[in-house]
């Protein structure tokens, strides 16, 4: 009998868990968010409206041409 869950973890860290980035101008902390699919954390800083986006876990493989 199985329960419902999946052995499977969830490999998405919540917004809370995600790495704060400090700016790299004025340095306060930005505003963060998941993009992209949750593949991206995407940052903004609330004062001077600087970005930046990381990739969250590994770079996918190039295809092959």
């Amino acid at each position: 009998m199985t329960t419902g869950t999946s052995s499977i973890p969830n490999p998405i860290p919540p917004s809370a868990d995600l790495p704060d980035r400090l700016c790299t101008w004025c340095q306060v902390t930005m505003k963060k968010r998941l993009v992209g699919g949750k593949q991206f954390v995407h940052y903004t800083c609330p004062k001077c409206v600087f970005q930046h986006t990381t990739r969250l876990g590994q770079k996918p493989p190039s295809p092959a041409h």
